[in-house]
């Protein structure tokens, strides 16, 4: 039998539709402006958009590049070049040259957006890129333009202003591309995902359910992600839906900008990586608040969210929260909100350090790497993969499988699942720590270490070692002024971890080298090892021992 419910494709159009009619009273706000854009108009300006790609000559099916920051006239992008049937291409500003030719290359984009600020990055390749016939800038006027051979720039704002709105947005086939985004590429050239109109739609209502942001029409959300990362965490999209008003950063996502966005704007929710977070938190004691104003809660995603940080927020009122999940998954895939049976504070610590809830609409389990499937038992280590309709089947154009498994995605991380679908996270699998036969989670080992006062940052990565074949090395980031030896900081370790848990090595470093989408770069670091770039820190002392790695006494963290 049938169902008697009426069909409807989902996607960028009838989102634009409910932006016009619904939910257009909500507004954008930007640094730039701060009466703000009401829903309405950025559908109006969308539409301009999309007849003016049309107006260039840009086909109806093409991709569109954008390189710009967390603005107006990308979120007008993000609705007038899917919703008019073209495919968005949000390039990563980070990415180096040669890895932006490629992108623009790879995904076939015939025009790009670009923020003036970015032109150049665009202009020093772009006689490599023969498909881009359009340069489109925000942020300047035509006159002030280059000419280029073999391509035409113009200016944003001109273009919209001389073209018509978009009398309606016509459904489009939910299963088609809407928008390309690309991995940060520290194995090799990014990788492209493309995201359909369908799993774009999906994935934004996941988060305005409760049990995920919670994102409605009361709520004021200051997104500290940049919109080229993951579709922005999907969080435009999900505001979009929801009539959430949006405070969007610009370009800047330095402490004093963020606050006095806070301050100005009033959001009740924030996202963005712990690093962010842990600035504006530095930048609040310097100024002496004890406040975070109107923020109640931060989404946190990108890396560990370290202990210290959730209980220094937790003192001003404000929940701060792990999420998980990767482009491949079209970002959140999992929430790390306290269930309702954790009533003690150790309960609610012990789920607060997990990488989140696997959200309604996906599923994962834990696998042997090169094996079966594993135990759902909170305490069996795997690789953890993950299926559901807005997490990604292949690469774009590459028929590569060794990421998938029969339907799954494999992430590369290691962890566990307990029995009620709560994820944690060990290690990534190219990152893990084999110590004579035992796993050493880096994770947990860095957040034992963030929580001694003198580290500011920290990343512990895999050295060889000639009888238990790896240990860990630990590259620390001093707070300033501060001095420490590897004998100090061993010593009050151990008090914290199981002792074959200690470094082999300890390094100090002024920062850590980051991936173009800001994690912490292990690859590099494991190189820089290789190289001593780092300066030591007196490391303690060499001792014999026959004891078991298990068991194995302070002197074996020595080199």
């Amino acid at each position: 039998m049938l169902s008697t419910m009426q069909g409807g494709q989902l996607g960028v159009p009838l989102l634009l539709r409910h932006m016009q009619r619904v939910v257009g009273r909500s507004r954008v706000y930007a640094p730039d402006n701060a009466e703000g854009t009401s829903f309405a108009m950025l559908a109006e300006r969308a539409g301009r958009l999309a007849n003016a790609l049309t107006g260039l000559g840009v086909a109806s099916d093409a991709v569109v590049g954008t390189l710009c920051g967390s603005t107006e006239a990308h979120i007008e992008a993000y609705l007038g070049i899917p919703g008019s049937g073209r495919i968005l291409h949000t390039i990563n500003v980070r990415l180096h040259d040669n890895q932006i030719e490629y992108v623009v290359n790879h995904a076939g984009d015939q025009a790009v957006i670009v923020d003036i600020a970015y032109l150049d990055s665009v202009l020093r390749g772009l006689d490599r890129c023969p498909n881009v016939k359009w340069v489109i800038v925000t942020g300047a006027a035509d006159g002030d333009l280059p000419d280029v051979a073999g391509c035409r720039l113009c200016s944003y704002d001109s273009l919209l202003a001389a073209a018509e709105p978009q009398a309606e947005w016509p459904d489009l086939d939910e299963n088609s591309a809407a928008v390309i985004c690309y991995t940060g590429g520290t194995t090799g050239m990014p990788k492209g995902v493309a995201y359909s109109h369908r799993s774009l739609w999906l994935q934004a209502a996941s988060l305005c359910a409760a049990n995920s942001l919670a994102i409605g029409s009361s709520t004021r959300v200051l997104p500290a992600v940049p919109l080229y990362h993951v579709n922005g965490w999907g969080i435009p999209y999900a505001a979009l839906m929801a009539g959430a008003d949006v405070i969007l950063p610009s370009k800047s996502l330095q402490a004093k900008d963020l606050l006095a966005l806070i301050d100005r704007h009033e959001p009740n929710l924030a996202a963005g990586v712990p690093t962010i977070w842990s600035d504006v938190l530095e930048e609040l004691r310097a100024r002496g608040r004890t406040s975070l104003g109107s923020v109640r809660s931060i989404s946190c995603g990108g890396a560990q969210v370290p202990s210290v940080l959730a209980q220094a927020y937790a003192a001003m009122g404000v929940e701060i929260f792990q999420a998980w999940g990767m482009t491949e998954t079209s970002s959140m895939s999992a929430i790390a909100r306290i269930p309702p049976w954790a009533v003690s504070d150790k309960e609610k610590e012990h789920y607060r350090t997990k990488q989140g809830r696997v959200v309604c609409g996906l599923e994962a389990r834990v696998v042997e790497i090169g094996g079966g499937e594993l135990a759902c038992d909170g305490k069996t280590v795997g690789e953890i993969q993950i299926r559901g309709p807005w997490v990604t089947a292949s690469y774009l154009g590459s028929d590569d499988r060794e990421n998938f498994d029969d339907g799954w995605l494999r992430t590369g991380d290691l962890g566990t699942i307990d029995a009620d679908g709560h994820l944690s996270l060990s290690d990534r699998a190219k990152d893990a720590i084999k110590s004579g036969g035992e796993w050493i989670p880096s994770l947990s080992l860095e957040e034992k270490i963030l929580a001694h006062p003198a580290i500011e940052e920290v990343a512990v990565v895999a050295v060889e070692d000639a009888r238990w074949q790896e240990r860990p090395a630990a590259i620390v980031v001093l707070k300033i002024g501060v001095t420490i030896t590897g004998d100090e900081l061993s010593g009050w370790l151990e008090n914290h971890v199981p002792r074959w848990w200690l470094p082999k090595l300890w390094a100090v470093a002024s920062q850590l080298p980051r991936t173009s989408v800001g994690k912490i770069d292990k690859k590099l670091i494991r190189q820089m090892i290789g190289e001593g770039a780092f300066a030591s820190v007196d490391p303690p002392r060499k001792k014999t021992s026959s004891r078991s790695p298990r068991s194995a006494p302070k002197a074996l963290a020595a080199r």
